[in-house]
């Protein structure tokens, strides 16, 4: 008997939104911070990641729905400092393989508390190069 049998669909689900916010910031932090075929390592692992994200917006707007939730909480870091990280390392991972994860970053940046929240887009540019230049000094 399978162990998982047990739980409910929605407590599995929930469980694995769990376990992947706590894999998928480390995954993609892993895609800036390393180089060369560490780098290909860390994309593969942050795509596969990204992938189970993408599935759960099937059918909906956001996570919550129509509505606001709390896993559109849970992922905003997503929808404000993906765009940096690709900016700053120069290679995308919200691309055509993600339609409806690139549509949630849209709608979750027209939120307008969001907006009002969020700390500029070229401020953390600005932030996350001064870091990727510590991690990846020219030699």
């Amino acid at each position: 008997m399978d162990p998982k049998s047990h739980i409910a669909p929605t407590s599995l689900r929930q469980s694995q939104a769990t376990i992947l916010g706590q894999q998928l910031l480390p995954s993609i932090w892993r895609v800036f911070a390393s180089q060369g075929k560490e780098r290909e390592g860390a994309m593969e692992a942050a795509v596969e990641n990204l992938k189970f994200v993408e599935e759960e917006l099937e059918g909906k707007r956001l996570f919550g729905g129509d509505k606001i939730g709390l896993a559109d909480l849970a992922f905003g870091w997503l929808g404000n400092l993906i765009g940096v990280l690709e900016q700053v390392v120069g290679l995308r991972l919200i691309d055509e393989r993600f339609p409806l994860l690139s549509a949630w970053i849209q709608e979750f940046w027209e939120i307008q508390i969001i907006k009002e929240s969020w700390p500029s887009h070229d401020k953390l540019v600005v932030k996350y190069q001064e870091i990727y230049d510590k991690l990846h000094p020219l030699k």
